[in-house]
């Protein structure tokens, strides 16, 4: 294999190498804004759930009370 045949091979290897690297770069970026689109789900839900158990946690302790005291309320 000549000098030349050699270089050609090495400069492809490298835009070939580039090509793969750029790829990645995208491949994580794409990766770290799903993450971050499903961790504000997260959060949204854990605050809806909070604000349910409260309300589920009021009702419960009320009908407790109907049931043992219905004159109370």
């Amino acid at each position: 294999m000549s000098l030349e045949n050699k270089i050609k091979e090495l400069e492809e290897q490298l835009q070939m190498e580039k090509m793969v690297k750029k790829s990645e770069v995208e491949l994580n970026k794409e990766l770290l804004e799903r993450i971050e689109k499903h961790q504000l789900h997260i959060e949204t839900l854990i605050k809806i759930n909070e604000e349910y158990s409260n309300l589920i946690g009021k009702l419960r302790s009320r009908l407790k009370k109907l049931v043992v005291d219905p004159k109370t309320d």
